[in-house]
């Protein structure tokens, strides 16, 4: 394992380096210890650090970076969403990285039903852009958040819904590319009567032309006739019409070794108007799959299954409340599922096809548990979401077992599929294992990931056995170990399938391209004439290993959870997940790169590494870190970075602590102070701001309210309950509320606490408020921990007074209530606070009839992440007041509480609210409510425009009526 860059490999990338320059080059070229040891991972088992990482922002920037890595000698290997679940892109060399910058989409044509695009576009960012136009790009991968189609056409992708539609390069019309060399070629189809192109494309298609009929025998014999084929330099499907040659088949599949794609023409089709799925249960997954044909004479669009290893891991993602009721009782608890999918234009064909499928449901050979028929978008939605959160799922495991990704998509035809899986499961039983199944039944591909822990020895030693006993049983079925996620590492077994004959052929074509095995070098085949071996499945250096260095930090034990699976490389303004990385794009500036970091900080500990530089390049990181918690609810595995953070902060930065933290640790004590006197904390406010500027570092500090809270509340007509004070005689507890004050709302924006305390008692309640009460957010967010944890415990100590009246509850500021519930894990059981959509939501019956109005709404982006339900409350609670409302996210607004108040953040925290907020605010027209108090904070800082919460909406609305 690489921790350091020798002599002669810093002075061959220093000339590199010069090379670039030299060439005009005008992207990104980064050597720092960073970048390295965040590009070292994929989604794989294995860690691999590369000497340097390029991000090109065109194609010239491209010629510029293979012609220098060609002048030195210095191998280069093209990278997309880092998704890879064998190693594709990981590199000793140079890493292209297209995802960054090259990302744009540049034209569409809906005559002819084409686009194209740069390598670093997103599939769903590219599947959202074409819905407006009704298409679609239909290979449907797990990973489509953050998977780029660049890499899809590396690895040749498909996955759900195959079967109808195929794999990206039945898609493929022609690329552009870059060649070994720094040329630029066209890649498209060559017809039999045209002229060779110049270059090594030439030298390839006059030997394709040549020896590509002879070869025809062969490869009618190996090819197994299936959905997925033999991926990666397709030769059965090199031939077109008319002694046309499909140039596109040969780079599709071939993960960067024959060449780079810098532009890509695409087919799309046209999108289905209406959409339809049933799900099926049965007592086990080989019972589940032995179904399969019973479903097939229906002929849905596609049939997935899951198992129930993979279903009970979907139970803790915050989807399942929405799916529990769908299934009901009996199909939660089946040992296997089958997900069957059906499109159509018109809802009452989806109606018919789903009738279809349950009529053969019950006529078939198969009995099943029950079947659940809908077309209901968000049922459909959240199942097609635990499906595509299968592959994080495994990676959370079982404790220290994690579902390890290096046999997890084999293939066979569907037909022999029960009897593959049936024999894998004995390979992984044998071995001790347990595993989870999920996968595409319909076409034969099961993906499979045992639970290992590898930074045991004998896992990593049962990685060969398995690999070898998976590639002989998926053979002797007529499969393949890799059907649907490329081959990387595993192209040792490239030769074992191909036979020794087109093995070779493969290495002339490698030759004609790549001479010199510069790209992608070791992965599926070497040049002809060369001695470069190909890369062996045990030889790359296992992540395991060097997590087994820091195993046992148990407060940073997450870091070592995260498997790379890059759902916080999300491409979507409006998920929440990691802001810093979506204004940025930069990885090390993302979940997966902090957890990177973070292990290379305690590895650094662990064997006598820099620490120092460690440190510092995990400092850096985590500086833009806005301590969301995003990661922590959307991350598959939960990898929870502010907590981490706040504990690295704690252990690190004692000593270097400035003015602004030593304020921030007595903020939340003198912003109560301040509240009693805002007219001359505004004023001191006012006129302190530059030297609050210059010497704390802050910048744009929220105004106190002059009315106060008190006189709202008194105006309001609730009444002040301090905690340990009993209540006033005469109360009905089943008609009172408690109403919690916080520190947020309390000093800066009482008005939203009185309005809801105006809802409540119009609903008949009475209601109690307390004093502002602390909950020392920024002391956590900070890393004052111990201080921290003794503003927590007294805050315990207020609500569990407050709790003995036998009153509910009710927080309102989202960051209240999520502190709460995140950080507040040592809290007695039944004194969590309910947020105020659940309490309004549970009695929208109580609530008065409003003359009407229709509303926007975005969520708090800690708590929809979290609780994506609150959402539909606030509807159901609009509804009830016989209001209209339209919820939708907008990510984060950048502000985070005092992120966005950080002098140096401020440019970063208006781009984060110009990716999304600030269209949406714009759009708004005084109908767009946030639940947010920082939202509205920046709102109103960046926009101008002064955003009210749903709950004024609602006392407004009432008081007009």
């Amino acid at each position: 394992m690489k921790d350091h860059v020798d002599d002669h490999e810093a002075a061959t990338v220093t000339a590199f380096l010069q090379a670039l320059g030299s060439r005009g080059f005008k992207g990104q070229a980064r050597t720092s210890r960073a970048v390295r040891v965040v590009t070292a991972t994929d989604n794989s088992i294995y860690y691999r650090e590369p000497a340097c990482v390029v991000e090109p922002k065109s194609t010239a920037d491209i010629c510029a970076a293979l012609a220098a890595a060609a002048a030195v000698g210095l191998p280069i290997t093209a990278r997309g969403g880092g998704t890879g679940t064998n190693g594709q892109s990981l590199t000793g060399g140079v890493v292209l990285d297209t995802s960054r910058f090259l990302n744009r989409i540049l034209s569409f044509d809906a005559e002819t039903a084409t686009v194209r695009v740069e390598p670093g576009v997103v599939l769903d960012q590219l599947n959202a852009y074409l819905k407006s136009r009704g298409f679609f790009f239909p290979p449907a991968v797990s990973t489509g958040s953050r998977a780029t189609l660049g890499g899809m056409v590396a690895t040749d992708a498909s996955g759900k819904g195959s079967r109808r539609y195929g794999r990206t390069s039945d898609y493929l019309l022609s690329a552009e590319v870059v060649l070994a060399d720094g040329s630029t070629a066209h890649v498209g189809d060559l017809p039999a009567e045209a002229p060779l192109p110049g270059g090594p494309l030439g030298t390839v298609a006059g030997l394709l032309r040549a020896e590509l009929a002879g070869q025809a025998e062969e490869i009618a014999r190996v090819f197994p006739v299936m959905n997925r084929g033999l991926t990666g330099y397709n030769l059965d499907e090199l031939r077109g019409e008319n002694g046309a040659l499909r140039l596109t088949k040969l780079l599709a599949g071939s993960e960067g070794t024959l060449a780079v794609t810098a532009e890509l023409e695409l087919r799309v089709v046209r999108l289905p108007k209406c959409t339809g799925m049933a799900i099926i249960g049965y007592a086990d997954s080989l019972v589940a799959l032995g179904a399969v044909s019973d479903l097939l004479p229906a002929d849905p669009e596609a049939i997935e299954f899951l198992d129930d290893v993979t279903v009970g891991l979907g139970k803790t993602t915050p989807s399942w409340p929405l799916l529990e009721p769908v299934l009901g009782a009996e199909l939660s608890r089946c040992g296997g599922y089958l997900f069957a999918e059906v499109s159509a234009e018109t809802p009452e064909e989806i109606d018919r096809q789903l009738a279809v499928l349950e009529a053969a449901v019950a006529a078939g050979q198969t009995p099943a548990v029950g079947i659940v028929a809908t077309r209901d978008r968000e049922v459909m939605g959240a199942l097609n979401g635990l499906r595509k959160d299968a592959v994080g799922l495994m990676g959370k495991g079982n404790g220290p077992f994690k579902g390890m990704a290096f046999v997890e998509d084999a293939a066979v035809p569907p037909e022999n599929l029960v009897a593959f899986v049936a024999g894998f499961r004995d390979v992984l039983d044998s071995h001790g294992l347990d595993y989870g199944m999920y996968g595409h039944a319909d076409v034969g591909c099961v993906h499979v990931r045992p639970l290992m822990d590898m930074r045991l020895p004998d896992h990593r030693d049962k990685i060969r056995p398995i690999s070898d006993a998976v590639a002989e049983l998926a053979h002797a079925q007529g499969g393949l170990i890799w059907g649907e996620h490329g081959k990387g590492v595993r192209g040792e077994y490239v030769e074992y399938y191909f036979g020794p004959r087109l093995f070779a052929f493969l290495r002339r074509i490698k030759g004609a391209f790549d001479p010199a095995n510069l790209l992608n070098p070791g992965k599926l085949v070497t040049a002809e004439g060369t001695d470069l071996p190909v890369d062996r499945i045990d030889a790359i250096p296992f992540r395991g290993a060097r997590d087994q260095l820091i195993a046992g930090h148990g407060a940073y034990g997450k870091a070592t959870e995260c498997n790379g699976n890059g759902a916080c490389f999300h491409w979507d303004a409006a998920n929440e997940m990691c802001p810093s990385y979506k204004a940025t794009r930069d990885r090390v500036q993302s979940p997966k790169g902090r957890a990177a970091l973070f292990r290379d900080w305690l590895h650094a500990r662990e064997t006598d590494g820099d620490v120092q530089e460690a440190a510092d390049a995990l400092h850096v990181s985590l500086a833009t870190c806005l301590s969301c918690k995003a990661c922590t609810s959307q991350c598959p595995v939960q990898v929870d970075i502010p907590t981490l953070k706040a504990q690295f902060l704690a252990e690190t930065e004692e000593a270097k602590r400035g003015p602004r933290d030593r304020l921030i640790r007595r903020m939340e004590g003198l912003t109560l102070l301040a509240a009693r006197m805002p007219g001359l904390a505004n004023a001191s406010l006012a006129l302190g701001q530059g030297v609050m500027a210059r010497v704390m570092g802050l910048v744009d500090l929220p105004a106190f309210d002059r009315t106060g809270l008190t006189r709202r509340m008194q105006e309001a007509g609730a009444r002040r309950l301090a905690p340990g004070q009993p209540l006033p005689a005469g109360v009905k507890p089943e008609q009172a509320v408690i109403l919690l004050c916080d520190s947020f709302l309390g000093p800066f924006e009482p008005q939203v606490l009185e309005a809801a305390a105006r809802v409540m008692i119009r609903m008949g309640y009475t209601v109690f408020h307390t004093p502002v009460l602390r909950n020392g957010k920024a002391l956590q967010v900070r890393g004052f921990l111990g201080a921290f944890g003794k503003v927590k415990a007294c805050a315990i100590a207020e609500l569990q007074k407050l709790n003995a009246t036998g009153l509910p509850l009710i927080s309102v500021e989202p960051a209240a209530t999520m502190l709460y519930r995140q950080d507040f894990k040592d809290m007695p059981e039944g004194l969590m606070p309910l947020s105020l959509d659940r309490f309004l939501a549970a009695h929208a019956a109580e609530l008065p009839k409003a003359a009407g109005g229709a509303f926007r709404m975005i969520g708090h982006c800690t708590e929809t992440s979290a609780d994506p339900g609150n959402l539909t409350r606030w509807k159901t609670v609009f509804e009830g007041a016989g209001m209209a409302l339209q919820t939708e996210r907008a990510g984060c607004c950048g502000m985070a509480g005092m992120f966005g108040h950080e002098a140096e953040h401020r440019a970063l925290s208006k781009q984060i609210f110009e990716l999304s907020w600030a269209s949406k605010v714009a759009e708004g027209q005084g109908r767009l409510l946030a639940t947010g108090f920082s939202c509205r904070s920046q709102a109103e800082r960046f926009a101008q425009v002064d955003l009210r919460h749903p709950v004024q909406a609602l006392e407004e609305a009432f008081a007009a009526g």
